[in-house]
């Protein structure tokens, strides 16, 4: 068994939400390395050898290892996230970004073409229905 120490609350509380942060930083890291994450508005360059790769996914999982070794050893609390609340936030969020879109929203970017109001507030309003279709 690994020795184990005792921190403060606080101390102990600083600690998870830092490991909590790294870990979620490598694994964003490591499904780069791994996935082709290309979509319509992103592409993954992948600028770097495989050796590279390998040798940046060797690393990623010492660092999640010594995370789980540090967890146990000062006793941090995981991170518990209620798949619900995730779903309400991140919709919420894209309701929140797509309704700053819609022509009437953009004045701070000059005024927009007036002939293109219509279509563009219709393409951008049927978005916004898609994505409230994600329920939980």
């Amino acid at each position: 068994m690994s020795k184990k120490i005792y921190l403060s609350e606080n101390h102990t509380r600083s600690l998870s939400s830092s490991l909590i942060v790294v870990e979620k930083y490598l694994l964003e890291l490591e499904d780069m390395f791994l996935k082709q994450n290309d979509s319509c508005c992103n592409e993954l360059v992948k600028d770097i050898d495989e050796e590279l790769i390998a040798s940046n996914l060797s690393a990623i999982q010492e660092a999640k290892d010594k995370i789980c070794a540090l967890a146990e050893k000062y006793g941090t609390l995981k991170e518990k996230l209620s798949l619900q609340r995730v779903i309400n936030a991140k919709r919420t969020k894209i309701w929140e970004i797509l309704k700053d879109t819609l022509s009437k929203r953009t004045k701070g970017y000059g005024t927009f073409p007036k002939k293109f109001v219509e279509e563009y507030d219709a393409d951008i309003n049927k978005l916004i229905e898609i994505t409230n279709k994600i329920n939980y």
